[in-house]
């Protein structure tokens, strides 16, 4: 998802749009790789994104395996 960018998200899905402008939604769960080593949560490793929340700040989170990890440290690969 180099250079899409998110623009819509509910509990069960989210949208993407490509720097083409093409818009493409995926629903939970969807599969992202992990870029940055978190908890249990090896570098490079894949895992399933079971719902999407927003936290008090307003940051976009993943549920997955039962704990709530920031967006930004994975990253999605999709096929417009």
């Amino acid at each position: 998802m180099k250079n899409s960018r998110i623009v819509y998200y509910d509990s069960f899905s989210i949208v993407v749009i490509n720097p083409s402008g093409k818009i493409r939604r995926l629903y939970c769960p969807f599969l992202v790789k992990c870029i940055n080593e978190i908890d249990e949560i090896q570098e490079n490793s894949s895992v399933y994104v079971d719902q999407v929340f927003k936290d008090p700040d307003d940051k976009l989170t993943y549920l997955i395996g039962g704990n709530l990890y920031v967006y930004s440290n994975f990253r999605i690969s999709i096929n417009f």
